[in-house]
């Protein structure tokens, strides 16, 4: 005759390691979430002050073309003011804009743009998010077996 305890504690050793396996993913993936939103975070500090300067030096070759100084510092505020509209909604116009005041500045159309891929972050938040949700369903369905 066999043991009646001995499949059940095989069973319950296997939903522990499970639950704990998902546990250890769940945290990875909330680390790694984190991280996105710091790198985010660094690279809005380092994207405003270079806004800047893009927008300073084209008030500097609009005063040199037309050597008005108000004429400059509207140009140079409303650059930065259409960046900024923009750029709370859509972040691709708001690049062409950044491209067009470099145009501007340098008088050429030498840069390559082929290589960015804007939609690529959004892409890893989805895929970080869905993994995210997935563990925690397998979690919670794991919790809700074994109460």
């Amino acid at each position: 005759m066999t043991d009646i305890t001995g499949p059940k504690i095989v069973v319950a050793d296997k939903t522990a390691r499970k639950h704990r396996r998902l546990e250890r993913q769940l945290r990875a993936l909330h680390a790694m979430q984190a991280h996105l939103n710091v790198k985010d975070i660094v690279c809005a500090i380092l994207a405003i002050p270079a806004l800047t300067l893009l927008c300073l030096t084209v008030a500097l070759k609009l005063h040199m073309a037309s050597e008005s100084i108000p004429l400059a510092m509207l140009g140079a505020a409303a650059a930065g003011t259409l960046i900024w509209w923009i750029g709370r909604r859509w972040f691709i116009l708001a690049l062409l804009i950044v491209y067009a005041l470099l145009l501007i500045l340098f008088e050429s159309a030498d840069f390559d743009l082929s290589g960015l891929d804007v939609n690529s972050k959004r892409s890893r938040r989805d895929k970080l998010d869905a993994a995210i949700a997935k563990r925690e369903a397998m979690l919670r369905e794991l919790n809700r077996t074994t109460s």
